[in-house]
């Protein structure tokens, strides 16, 4: 019965191991900072391409770290830390 008990032993190590390499991971991603998206000011018309409202989103205000077309409406939107 030794080498059985070895075996559940190894599993038990295992499962512990990956277990706490999930709760850290999950960790992780919820450390970042969060970003809070408002309508852009300057940006007029369909937004359609996310490099064009990106740009204007940087130049509208130097809070603002990107912009990105809404996927439900076409307007622009630029990012914050929040």
């Amino acid at each position: 019965m030794l080498p059985a008990r070895k075996k559940l032993s190894a599993a038990a190590a295992a499962s512990a191991t990956v277990l706490l390499l999930l709760v850290v991971a999950a960790e992780m991603v919820s450390i970042g900072e969060a970003t809070c998206g408002h309508l852009s000011g300057d940006y007029h018309g369909p937004c359609v391409d996310d490099q064009s409202c990106r740009v204007i989103c940087k130049h509208e205000s130097s809070d603002n770290i990107d912009g990105a077309c809404a996927d439900t409406t076409p307007h622009c939107y630029c990012y914050t830390n929040c």
